[in-house]
């Protein structure tokens, strides 16, 4: 759910002496800002107008040199606050409005004490509340109906609550028990029973997962003399959503349709069901130097695609429940890649941030494709997508453009990420702008095979 930062205002107890008269009325205070309205003794009081130069704009009341009373200051980014303000900052009955969710209620020192946050799509919620966040005693209604009443931390439900919601025939049900970061128990030993159940899980996926890694690593087929021969390593890196495994699949399998990945493929993913090896910075360096082991270095391409959730440095998320891992740097990708002898290799990397990878991996021989540019996130993250939208643009529709021209394959992909962007009515500042960089070399050896695809 959103939430908005603590909404701090300038400091106003301002000077008549400080200030100058302004081109066609006004006055123009040091910093630029132009107030217009009434004073007394030297000081902004009574009702007035005050502009700063970044764009944020006040009308309302003024006492003593502070916003006081009725007012609407609106922010620079364009969000919005109307309501009761006292010595300078947000005090009494106001709503916040940005973007599309809205909070409002009793507001003290320019944070929200109690009132009622709207997120269109997720829900509602009426309670206390602290940082613009449901924090205390509170009511969280979600757009299925579905009521949670319980004590609140930091946006989330913890502790003994009560959740009321309908039946699958429409009879209302109300359920006494204990939640845990908004996640329902029957009580508080059921989510006891739960964690030890996951940790023994946990416990007996790490006592195995040596086997698992080894025995996907043995599987693969030895390169063939005189054949360009397709290498492939996907990794799904966050097991926190269903989103990512299901996208490991699925590529693989779409790369299958114009490769011969058979058994020349290596798949990793947190979150599975177990089938698969876990995705951690040591099984993806260890599957490298495996596809690595039986490629031809001149002859054969490796080909690797990353889909996580991508932090805002560029690290790639690996995650897995009840199982803390490390993520996947760009330092590491970096020099992992580097290090192999494979000649040849096409990365594609679908993550928010992923553009950060590109230039660091750009080389002659090395085709890169990022589902975002460095500074943007991407979508179709979340837990009822079946991919993300780069990957699904890539690797659908596009993938009849063919392989055989990188260029052509990835502007496929982009116009398509480009229309969902603007079909969801995304502003241009919003879209990810996936990248590209085509290495001189890569291009010239691909190209010099007239027959690439599925053999």
């Amino acid at each position: 759910m959103k939430h908005a930062a603590h909404l701090s205002l300038p400091f106003l107890i301002l000077l008549v002496t400080a200030c100058k008269p302004a081109f066609g009325g006004g006055t123009v205070l040091p910093d630029g800002s132009v107030y217009e309205g009434e004073m007394q003794d030297g000081l902004f009081h009574g009702r007035g107008e005050l502009t700063w130069p970044d764009g944020r704009h006040y009308r309302g009341g003024f006492e003593n040199g502070f916003l006081s009373g009725q007012g609407e200051f609106v922010y620079s980014d364009g969000c919005t606050y109307t309501g009761e303000f006292s010595e300078g900052d947000l005090n009494g009955q106001g709503r916040y409005d940005c973007g599309d969710t809205a909070w409002e209620g009793e507001f003290h020192n320019g944070d929200l004490a109690r009132g009622t946050v709207v997120w269109p799509g997720f829900g509602s919620y009426e309670g206390e509340l602290q940082d613009f966040q449901p924090h205390g005693k509170g009511i969280l209604t979600r757009t299925d109906g579905t009521e949670i009443r319980a004590s609140f931390e930091y946006g989330q439900a913890n502790g003994e609550g009560v959740r009321l919601r309908n039946s699958a025939r429409g009879e209302p049900v109300e359920e006494a028990g204990y939640f845990v970061n908004d996640q329902y128990y029957p009580s508080e030993q059921a989510w006891i029973n739960s964690e030890t159940t996951a940790r023994t899980s946990v416990e007996a996926r790490l006592y195995s997962e040596a086997e698992r890694l080894q025995a996907a690593l043995a599987t693969l087929a030895p390169q063939r003399p005189g054949v360009r021969d397709v290498y492939t390593l996907v990794v799904g890196g966050d097991g926190t959503q269903g989103v990512f495994t299901k996208e490991v699949n699925w590529v693989a399998g779409r790369l299958g349709t114009v490769f011969d990945i058979a058994q020349r493929q290596i798949r990793l993913s947190n979150g599975s069901d177990g089938s698969l090896p876990l995705a951690t910075r040591t099984s993806v360096e260890r599957s490298l130097k495996a596809l690595d082991a039986v490629m031809d270095p001149e002859e054969d391409l490796l080909l690797v695609h990353l889909v996580s959730h991508g932090d805002s440095n560029g690290d790639l998320v690996l995650a897995e429940q009840q199982l803390p891992l490390n993520y996947l740097s760009v330092a590491d990708g970096k020099r992992w890649l580097d290090t192999l002898n494979a000649r040849y290799q096409w990365i594609i990397i679908s993550a928010c941030y992923s553009g950060q990878w590109k230039d660091p991996l750009a080389s002659p021989e090395r085709v890169v494709f990022t589902s975002a540019a460095a500074d943007r996130t991407s979508f179709g993250c979340s837990d009822d997508s079946e991919r993300t939208w780069f990957s699904a643009a890539l690797y659908g529709d596009a993938l009849a453009e063919g392989v055989n021209d990188p260029a052509d394959w990835f502007a496929a992909a982009n116009r398509r990420v480009t229309a969902m962007e603007k079909e969801q009515g995304f502003e241009e500042d919003f879209h990810s702008l996936p990248q590209r960089a085509l290495g001189r070399e890569f291009l010239r050896w691909w190209a010099s095979d007239k027959n690439l695809t599925k053999r």
